[in-house]
């Protein structure tokens, strides 16, 4: 069961980095009358403060509990 955490510790940040960077492409090609631009760089915003967080989590449990592969 500790490799499934590992791979979930180790993709989470990389996820959450890759969906900041999608809503950030959306929110710039956005047409700024529309509606849900506001949304897009909320959304951007919230993924990056999650990648920030993740990597944190992820990088204390890596300095406690670490792994050899």
């Amino acid at each position: 069961m500790a490799i499934f955490s590992m791979i979930g510790l180790l993709f989470c940040p990389l996820i959450s980095l890759l969906s900041a960077a999608w809503f950030y492409v959306r929110w710039q090609n956005s047409d700024p009358e529309a509606e849900n631009v506001p949304y897009e760089k909320k959304r951007m915003k919230i993924s990056l403060i999650v990648f920030v967080v993740s990597l944190v989590v992820f990088g204390v449990l890596k300095l406690i509990f670490p792994f050899n592969v």
